[in-house]
């Protein structure tokens, strides 16, 4: 009884004192204090440990502020000791009240700063639906049925190179910022146990500050390298740090003061630099200085391959034109530019396969990968444009598995090559590693549309429908009117017998032959024979042959082999990109135990 007595008194006393009012406003107090500090040390670019150095502070103040408030006390006449004043000079009700409203202002803060965040969060681009726990060596069985589950932890060996920021009075550094960081992201691809966001994923960050632990979250790095470009006469500062993306902490930093006679030289070494660093912050490991790898020459030249990369992503003839015509540019004002070649191959290839006049299309795209090759074997972006050749049009699957290996070697962490290396796979029945290659593609850049698309279509490969069509309307979401979304919703309804379904997403798809195939197969689906004839019809007359391979579908869903064969036949004489998926598309299966098939397969080298 007498204890209880004694913990109701000190409980009172506690009270009277305002000590739990003082603890809660120092609490919340220090939060928005320290919320505060690490924007502003982020800005200033102080070490990681100045972030720890006020939340030893602020611990070690508060016992010093309870004991503070316990011992004095406030009276009109100023601070007393709390023994010597009287119950009458005593203020503690009123000073409560004052600490009552000071509490509920810094609460109000708190609680803005934690509205703002979201928001502010909220704004950056959210990632399409990757696979989880995917390592680039290899992937685990759970990474097979991953779907919207929760991300899993990413590992400690993996980083995101976002876009350097031109600081320069001028701001006309861009095209040296830009390039800087893709040679970083190149140079750190190449470190075999290092996991690399990829180029897309990484560039959707540019110009957005943005919290770093929501970037961490959205790519699946643990670390993220960041750093500025200031340029002032003909000299120019680059500042890269390394961080924490979890906690914020600097795990590494460094200065390069450097003149401008040569600035890809200077891009170039410090991306060797930062690559060894970043080594042995991440690894543990000492690397040796790789050999400077050239990008261009000329600023005028890669501003504009730079300008190709942008437009080439877009995912769309127009803008494949477009990305053309840039490597064109660039290629004339610095004829020895390799990347520009390769760029030159890979968008000229791309554009082709969905249009027509394949042979000349082709063999222009083919003239300028051997020219990359030719000036930069050590290229992967070469290696990987000329395995894209032989894939859509020579049909060389021995040639393009040795183009895309030697890609790899030289550059392991690249999403791009995986995603060719999937489509390979995919090409020679194999679904399986087909969808292994993609979920490790991406991991490595869960950002890239692309990728995102060869995923749901490794996923419908091995029949996991649900997956396929969750990533579809990630997609769709993100971009609505990004062209072959709907042809791929459209074809995993037919394949989930839902031809209405599928008729309604062929009629919203933007690229005209696959629209108009897409909607003669689910329209004879539904029995509406003569709307379906109508639509072949129409895909014959206004696309023609360079549509033979849709047009033999249309005809292998009615079950006429002959006029299937037909079709497939003239399509192999002008070498229609679309017969390499003939081994794997299930659209064949009712004509594919014609003997004709069978042959068409063995002459394509398709056969098992």
């Amino acid at each position: 009884m007498v204890i209880i007595n004694a913990m109701t008194s000190l409980l009172t006393e506690l009270k009277r004192r305002n000590l739990f009012r003082i603890a809660a406003l120092y609490l919340v107090g220090g939060w928005i204090i320290l919320q505060v500090a690490d924007v502003l040390f982020g800005l200033l670019d102080l070490p990681g440990w100045s972030l720890r150095l006020v939340l030893a502070i602020l611990a070690l103040g508060f016992p010093v502020a309870l004991v503070f408030a316990w011992i004095y006390e406030v009276t009109p006449e100023g601070l007393k000791p709390a023994r010597a004043v009287t119950p009458e000079q005593s203020i503690t009700s009123e000073t409560g009240r004052k600490l009552n409203t000071a509490i509920t202002v810094i609460l109000v803060i708190a609680v803005l700063l934690l509205i703002g965040d979201r928001i502010f969060q909220r704004d950056a681009p959210r990632a399409p639906i990757t696979s989880q726990a995917v390592e680039r060596s290899s992937v685990s069985d759970d990474a097979l049925t991953s779907d919207s589950q929760s991300p899993a932890v990413p590992q400690k060996q993996s980083v995101a190179v976002l876009p350097f920021v031109d600081m320069s009075p001028a701001k006309d550094q861009e095209y040296f910022t830009d390039g800087l960081t893709e040679n970083l992201l190149n140079g750190l691809a190449q470190v075999p146990d290092l996991q690399v966001a990829g180029r897309t994923s990484s560039f959707a960050f540019k110009g957005k500050n943005l919290d770093l632990r929501s970037v961490g979250e959205q790519l699946g790095v643990a670390n993220i390298l960041e750093g500025s470009v200031q340029k002032s006469g003909e000299r120019i500062r680059i500042t890269a740090q390394l961080v924490n993306a979890s906690n914020g902490y600097h795990l590494w930093s460094q200065t390069f003061d450097r003149t401008l006679e040569d600035i890809f030289a200077v891009q170039d070494e410090i991306a060797v630099e930062v690559t060894k660093a970043l080594k042995v912050a991440l690894l543990g490991a000492e690397v040796q200085a790789a050999e400077p790898h050239v990008a261009a020459t000329n600023a005028a030249a890669y501003t504009e391959y730079l300008k190709g990369r942008y437009a080439e992503k877009l995912n769309t003839l127009e803008d494949a034109l477009v990305a053309i015509d840039h490597y064109q540019r660039a290629i004339d004002l610095d004829p020895a530019m390799a990347l520009a070649w390769a760029g030159l191959a890979s968008a000229t290839a791309w554009h082709t396969g969905y249009s027509s006049d394949f042979a000349e299309g082709f063999e222009k795209a083919r003239a300028a990968a051997n020219k990359a090759l030719e000036l930069d074997d050590a290229l992967p972006e070469a290696h990987l444009a000329l395995a894209e050749i032989q894939l859509g049009h020579d049909w060389d699957w021995t040639g393009a598995q040795a183009s895309l290996q030697r890609a790899l070697s030289l550059r392991p962490g690249d999403a791009n090559i995986l995603q060719e290396l999937a489509r390979l796979e995919g090409i020679l029945g194999r679904q399986e590693e087909a969808l292994r290659y993609m979920q490790q593609a991406a991991v490595l850049d869960p950002l890239d549309w692309g990728i995102q698309f060869g995923l749901a279509s490794a996923y419908a490969g091995t029949e996991q429908f649900d997956q396929s069509l969750e990533i579809l309307r990630r997609v769709r979401e993100m971009d609505p009117g990004r062209s072959g979304t709907h042809y791929r919703f459209g074809r995993n309804y037919l394949r989930a017998d839902k031809p209405g379904e599928a008729l309604e997403e062929f009629k919203l798809e933007t690229f005209d032959f696959l629209s108009i195939s897409g909607q003669a197969m689910a329209l004879d689906k539904l029995g509406k024979t003569a709307q379906s004839q109508s639509q072949l019809n129409s895909l014959i007359t206004t696309i023609g042959e360079s549509a033979s391979y849709q047009i033999a579908q249309v005809y292998a869903q009615r079950g006429d082999a002959d006029s299937a064969m037909t079709w497939l036949e003239r399509g192999f004489v002008i070498r229609d990109p679309g017969l390499v998926y003939l081994k794997s598309d299930k659209t064949f299966d009712p004509v594919r135990s014609d003997p004709r098939f069978q042959s068409l397969l063995e002459k394509m080298h398709l056969a098992d």
